[in-house]
């Protein structure tokens, strides 16, 4: 047998252990298929309860929840590692709805401070609150487009929550005539977050809205 027959009899055997599922995927595809919402995580990252998830989130005054998800890399995915700190990375992504006066309030330091203070003049505002937030450290600010001229923001940042510092990777992206929220947040860990920095780079990286 030729070395091409012997590539081409190869190939065969991957393809069919492929078709009959002996191949683990390398990623879980993620989709919010009416409102054009979509990214990948490792398989190995677990769904947690969107029940558990819509219990936390109830009502929200940046909009109207239309689907949220989140996945958490642990054998026992649990809402908690979504709202707290995590020892491995977690990602959470919602879509929500936008009234005309939530619209109007849209803008980029509005994305950057949407679910934590990280603009200064939100930053100032939780500390004369008293907000027991600390260690705060921006790493990375972006602004985000794309061809359906949807438009936002990416933040890298971190926190102390409580004595463990925590890296937030932030991507919040409004569509065009501005009617729904985007945003996919990844987080865990400093030093977790440092070391699995590739995977969640992809992760990041593949979170994309498809217009209005």
């Amino acid at each position: 047998m030729s070395l091409r027959q012997l590539w081409r009899a190869a190939l065969l055997i991957i393809v069919g252990l492929a078709v009959a599922g002996c191949l683990s995927p390398d990623y879980t595809y993620v989709a919010d298929s009416s409102d054009k919402a979509y990214f990948k995580v490792p398989p190995n990252w677990r769904e947690v309860s969107t029940s558990s998830l819509q219990q936390v989130e109830g009502q929200s005054s940046e909009g109207t929840y239309l689907w949220s998800r989140a996945y958490d890399d642990s054998a026992s995915p649990s809402v908690k590692d979504v709202f707290s700190s995590s020892t491995k990375p977690v990602a959470y992504a919602s879509v929500l709805g936008l009234s005309a006066s939530q619209a109007g309030n849209v803008s980029f330091n509005s994305m950057r401070d949407l679910l934590l203070p990280v603009t200064s003049t939100a930053r100032n505002a939780a500390s004369a609150a008293h907000v027991g937030l600390n260690g705060f450290q921006l790493l990375s600010d972006q602004m985000v487009t794309d061809s359906h001229h949807d438009r936002g923001i990416r933040e890298i940042f971190d926190y102390n929550l409580g004595t463990t510092p925590e890296t937030f990777d932030l991507t919040v992206i409004t569509n065009s005539d501005t009617t729904k929220l985007f945003f996919l947040l990844v987080h865990c860990q400093t030093a977790s977050f440092a070391a699995n920095y590739p995977q969640i780079k992809k992760v990041v990286g593949s979170f994309t809205v498809g217009g209005s």
